[in-house]
């Protein structure tokens, strides 16, 4: 992972640990090339959350959603 990922990694875990509804979850993250990359068992409105969240995100490429219903 370059340093411009690792540094995106940090805000986005930092964004979902702010948010009090998201931080209570096991969402994993991963970060390649600006692509952001979202897993876990969650229900459909925390999903919507998070991947609202990650697009808003200065220097996000994009989102992967790879959550799965909980």
């Amino acid at each position: 992972m370059g340093y411009r990922d690792m540094d995106l990694d940090d805000q986005v875990r930092a964004a979902i640990r702010q948010d009090s509804e998201l931080s209570r979850l096991r969402i994993t993250v991963s970060v390649k090339n600006g692509i952001v990359y979202l897993a876990g068992a969650v229900d459909p409105s925390a999903r919507e959350q998070a991947i609202r969240l990650v697009k808003g995100l200065k220097s996000v490429a994009a989102v992967v959603d790879r959550f799965s219903t909980a």
